[in-house]
This record gives C-alpha cells, sequence and structure tokens, in this order.
C-alpha cells in the first residue's frame, strides 16, 4: 500500500514537472506576417526599397539583406557592380546611413545581425 502511495506521487510529480517544462518557452514568437519595417512585403510596400528591388532584380548574385543595427533595422543592398564598401545601406524610410568615416563603417560590420535575406543572396556574408 506505501508502495502505492510513493508510486503515485512520484507518477504525478513526474507529470507536472513535463507539464511546467512543456509549456516554458524560451523566445519571443515572431511575428511570421511581418518581413521588413512593419511591413508584411517590404519590397513592394516600400517604395524607395521597391525602386532599387526593380533596378538589380534581374542582376545575378545580388541581394537586399535586412539587418538589426543599434536596436533598428537596416537594410543593405548588395550587388556585384558594387564595392563591399558599397555605403548602400538604409534605414526602414529610405534614409541613407552616414558611413563616410571609416570606424563608423567597421562598427556596422563588427556589430550588425543578420536577420534575413529578403531578395537575391547574402554576397558579402557577414
Amino acid at each position: 500500500m506505501i508502495k502505492s502511495i510513493e508510486s503515485e506521487k512520484i507518477l504525478i510529480f513526474m507529470l507536472i514537472a513535463c507539464l511546467c517544462l512543456g509549456s516554458c518557452a524560451t523566445e519571443e514568437p515572431v511575428d511570421n506576417q511581418l518581413s521588413a519595417c512593419e511591413t508584411s512585403d517590404a519590397l513592394s510596400q516600400l517604395t524607395w526599397l521597391k525602386e532599387q528591388y526593380e533596378l538589380m532584380k534581374d542582376t545575378p548574385e545580388s541581394g537586399i539583406i535586412l539587418y538589426q543595427f543599434n536596436s533598428r533595422e537596416v537594410i543593405e543592398i548588395q550587388s556585384p557592380l558594387m564595392s563591399s564598401t558599397n555605403q548602400s545601406q538604409y534605414y526602414c524610410d529610405g534614409t541613407k546611413l552616414d558611413f563616410d568615416a571609416p570606424e563608423i563603417f567597421q562598427d556596422f560590420l563588427a556589430n550588425r545581425v543578420e536577420v534575413k535575406i529578403l531578395h537575391g543572396v547574402n554576397l558579402w556574408g557577414r
């Protein structure tokens, strides 16, 4: 009888532990409806980006990459016709980032986080 009660307690404890561990989430939910810059399709919904996309969409080995930098979304336009210091990084509103000083561009390279590739490929990697 005592073994039966102990077995039941262990079983109940294990079930509670499984439920608790199974319901714990370590990551924040991702809104899959949003692509970039609070839109569902940044390539067609942001006028300035749509214009850039139209110019390069048929260029092989080109890319439009979404990064996070200094707590903001940054879109980088990449094309084989540009150098790796192309200075084609924009905020969501189309404002070009100012990387005229080399140390500012190096800070961007060192601290940006790739979020997703919006078009093509990432030519210059991380």
